[in-house]
């Protein structure tokens, strides 16, 4: 495997063995057991952004080599979901409509896909995502992989699509490569730029509330540290960190279906 090819477990075994630790050293120094470090260079597992921030210092290694060695891609995404109330959305809605600049206002109607022979929900917190979108009369397959893979907190995602102008019989090739629609998600969508380097989205989507999405546009640092500036955004903004969103719509969705 190449080192482009690399995962975080591999890199993470690479940056240990050129310090000569074993795992059971590592483990003491950060108080973990050696099984959990076995654990994450088997990519059975992966460790949280503060403890890779500590291995970081350990192995001397940046956590941006650690996190993505040379998968660094032009085709990547930054963003973060956040849950809100009633009361918050109109706030949000009113702080964007003085300080931001209106770009657009849209119904997207989105169906996500799992391939059978690789279940994308047999994760904790699912990190691929395949989905059909209709944004008006435009049609969009889209495909994102979020990294670190199954961590709870994702700093970027790899994202490709292209746009289509069939959406049925895009439908119907998915389900001949035994590809089974998941969840539908419906919602209304208002656009904003936001200090030129922000695109955040006031989402009202069906049966799941209110959501603020804010992605960046405009990258000047490594996706880590862009990660970082993009929480203190959305803190300026007065927005609750507690309640960003770790799973995604369809998976609400699907869970939804499951309490009916």
């Amino acid at each position: 495997m190449t080192e482009k090819e690399s995962t975080l477990g591999e890199r993470l075994l690479k940056a240990r063995k050129e310090k000569k630790l074993s795992q059971a050293e590592l483990g003491e120094k950060i108080f973990v057991s050696d099984k959990t470090i076995s654990s994450w260079e088997s990519n059975r597992t992966v460790p949280d952004l503060d403890t890779l921030a500590k291995i970081s210092v350990l192995l001397e290694v940046r956590i941006t080599d650690l996190l993505y060695g040379n998968n660094l891609r032009n085709d990547i995404e930054t963003e973060i979901r956040i849950k809100l109330s009633d009361i918050e959305y109109k706030n949000l809605k009113l702080v964007l409509d003085n300080n931001g600049k209106f770009l657009k206002e849209i119904h997207q109607k989105d169906t996500y896909y799992s391939p059978k022979f690789r279940d994308f929900l047999a994760h904790e917190y699912p990190y691929e995502w395949l989905r059909i979108g209709q944004r008006g009369n435009q049609i969009i397959v889209n495909y994102k992989h979020w990294y670190p893979e199954g961590a709870k907190i994702n700093t970027h995602c790899d994202e490709y699509e292209v746009e289509i102008d069939d959406a049925t019989n895009m439908d119907k090739i998915f389900k001949v490569l035994d590809l089974e629609e998941i969840a539908v998600v419906d919602k209304n969508r208002i656009t904003y730029s936001y200090l030129e380097k922000y695109e955040i989205a006031l989402d009202t989507v069906e049966n799941l509330g209110y959501f603020v999405e804010i992605e960046v546009k405009k990258y000047e640092q490594e996706p880590l540290e862009e990660y970082e500036r993009l929480l203190k955004t959305a803190k300026d903004l007065h927005l609750n960190l507690n309640n960003i969103d770790r799973r995604g719509y369809p998976y609400h969705i699907i869970d939804a279906k499951k309490v009916d």
